[in-house]
């Protein structure tokens, strides 16, 4: 299971990078490798449920999530994926940081309209989480990653009207010194 979060994390990596085809065999690898351990899952059922499975399920939506928007502009359903539920939903959770990491790059570039693009999927994906009202036992601590992602939006959300306001202020400035106001 190591080298499945080992993998997605290469693969998220070459996104941010905007090396879209080394992410692609990144997750195909990871793909392949959790398909082995989800067959050696089936023989010994005890161990679907354990910890370090549960963990590369979720460092796998992840990656294929944030893969997904970068290349698709979609966000991958449930029923794309044949992994355990709080799998999915903590997977969500963990690609809404990485929506808000690529939005923190568009804003230092001064693409307020492309950070808007990060902050909406964001939202979708928090929209997901509030749907799914389950106990915390069944959910792998929705809860949690629903306020942690409600956090991280919000964060943006200030992030995007302060770009925009300094955005505002800096061509005023611009259009008083050359005396245009």
């Amino acid at each position: 299971s190591r080298e499945i979060v080992r993998e997605c994390s290469k693969s998220i990596r070459n996104v941010h990078r905007n090396d879209i085809s080394d992410a692609e065999k990144h997750i195909k690898f990871a793909q392949e490798k959790l398909n082995d351990l989800k067959s050696i899952c089936s023989e010994i059922s005890e161990i679907s449920y354990a910890g370090y499975v549960l963990d590369a399920e979720r460092e796998f939506v992840e990656a294929v999530m944030f893969y997904n928007f970068e290349v698709k502009g979609t966000i991958e359903p449930f029923s794309a994926f044949n992994l355990h539920p709080s799998s999915y939903i903590q997977g969500i959770g963990d690609t809404i940081g990485e929506w808000r990491r690529k939005a923190l790059d568009h804003l230092r570039n001064l693409d307020i309209k492309k950070a808007e693009t990060y902050l909406e999927i964001m939202e979708e994906g928090m929209e997901i989480l509030n749907e799914l009202d389950y106990p915390d036992a069944l959910t792998g601590g929705l809860r949690r990653y629903a306020d942690n992602a409600r956090s991280i939006i919000e964060r943006t959300r200030s992030d995007i009207t302060n770009a925009f306001i300094n955005d505002s202020l800096r061509k005023d400035l611009s259009k008083i010194i050359k005396n245009e106001i």
